[in-house]
């Protein structure tokens, strides 16, 4: 049964979000990944008239719907359609050199799920799309259609993590070569068939998933995004990272683990010649998960995992120490 987002959309942990997030109320600060402007609206409501929020989304009827949510807020918000990863650019073009803090929330939109249209999800039926934006340079119909197997394998491998990608792959190529492959139920339908498990939704998830990543490149940029969003912080500032699944935890942690580490150079030594120092704290060691109460009034907060961290009082430094490596 297709599980249809409140009608006004609730923020994945928003009060958790602000009350972590917020340190200056008078500061700048970036909503990444804006979808509906859940979140930007509950920054933006504890902030003073002084401050401000930046929202950017790469999905055009995203900017249309939190501008719409936002337009008490007019005279603090700038809207910015791109992907995040162009963020350097935005603040550059806006004259802003430090932020006092950033929000990623990395899932999807409600508005994304609930428009069969946009092909997302594998509980109504739509044209196999998943393009996030109109940067994307293909649609979900092309990745079925025209990767080969093993392509398929991997994506569903790496991006999903499915056990039985190879019998889903095959399945893929062998009713495709009878007919394409255009809409999310004849790829739902086949994949159920393919592997006949009581767990199907889990699977089902999975290869949407990976193929919804395959699509929108959306690995890709998350590392280096992530530290020069924390380069961009003011002393004091925060990011903020909601992710949704396992690939994307160990993307944060992983940054985040590195920014609160000495040295991390090839060399052996007892003091570095880099003199690298920890450039963040984080505050939130396990994570925020959901509270069932959250989950009763919005199920898709379920998987989430909030962490923060705060940017420590350092001047520029790279984030790998480049004593010893080979030139």
């Amino acid at each position: 049964m297709h599980i249809k987002a409140p009608e006004y959309h609730i923020p994945v942990l928003g009060p958790e979000v602000s009350n972590h997030l917020i340190t200056d109320r008078n500061g700048i600060y970036v909503d990444a990944t804006l979808g509906g402007g859940g979140h930007a609206e509950t920054i933006l409501s504890e902030l003073s008239d002084q401050g401000k929020l930046i929202g950017i989304d790469r999905d055009p009827e995203a900017i249309t719907k939190a501008s719409q949510r936002l337009a008490r807020f007019e005279n603090q918000v700038i809207f910015q359609q791109a992907p995040f990863w162009h963020l350097p650019d935005i603040l550059a073009t806006q004259g802003i050199s430090q932020i006092a803090g950033i929000l990623f929330d990395l899932g999807l939109s409600s508005h994304q799920i609930d428009t069969s249209e946009r092909g997302f999800s594998f509980q109504q039926d739509g044209p196999l799309d998943m393009r996030m934006g109109p940067d994307a340079h293909k649609s979900a119909s092309e990745v079925v259609n025209t990767y080969s197997l093993n392509e398929l394998i991997r994506i569903f491998r790496s991006y999903g993590e499915e056990r039985a990608s190879p019998a889903i792959a095959r399945a893929i190529c062998r009713v495709r070569e009878e007919e394409p492959i255009t809409t999310t139920m004849q790829l739902a339908d086949l994949i159920d068939k393919a592997v006949r498990s009581p767990h199907i939704q889990k699977t089902l998830a999975r290869i949407f998933q990976a193929i919804r990543i395959e699509v929108n490149n959306e690995l890709a940029h998350l590392e280096q995004i992530f530290q020069t969003a924390v380069d961009l912080l003011q002393p004091g500032g925060r990011i903020a990272v909601l992710s949704y699944h396992s690939l994307e935890h160990r993307i944060v942690k992983s940054v985040f683990q590195t920014a609160t580490r000495d040295c991390i150079g090839l060399l052996k030594l007892p003091i570095c010649p880099c003199l690298r120092q920890p450039v963040l704290r984080v505050l939130t060691r396990k994570g925020i998960r959901p509270q069932q109460a959250d989950i009763g009034k919005n199920p898709r907060a379920r998987s989430a995992t909030l962490r923060v961290a705060e940017r420590l009082d350092i001047k520029d430094q790279p984030w790998v120490c480049q004593q010893g490596i080979p030139s």
